[in-house]
């Protein structure tokens, strides 16, 4: 029973280190969420990308806007005017990790940014 329960962990712990979404590597979209390494993304020649960028605008709140493309076929986008959400895409670097996740209507419900030595970095 022993030798089962520390194969199960050993197996949880590789799923979780190399099947985790936070692992860096080519940009995925899916429904409602997407997941790419900045710098990844720049070296690929595939056209993918990923980043976002926020707007300031005088007549309202500062707006951020997310986008993601695998290189292939699909594409994600989403907005907000979350200050939490603003203030976390300011943490970004040429070589960040991000995930973003939105709702039904393309507002951003989350926003992930790492930025790490272990990402593969921006190529010039």
């Amino acid at each position: 029973m022993k030798r089962l329960a520390t194969s199960l962990l050993a197996a949880t712990f590789a799923i979780c280190l190399f099947g985790s979404t936070a692992s860096a590597g080519p940009v995925q979209v899916f429904s409602d969420w997407a997941r790419g390494d900045m710098g990844t993304a720049h070296n690929a020649t595939n056209g993918q990308y990923i980043g976002c960028w926020v707007d300031t605008d005088p007549s309202g709140p500062p707006l951020l806007y997310c986008e993601a493309f695998d290189g292939a076929t699909s594409v994600g986008f989403c907005y907000t005017t979350n200050g939490n959400l603003v203030n976390t895409a300011a943490g970004m670097a040429d070589s960040t990790d991000i995930e973003v996740g939105w709702d039904d209507g393309n507002v951003c419900s989350f926003l992930m940014v790492n930025n790490s030595s272990q990402f593969p970095g921006r190529k010039p």
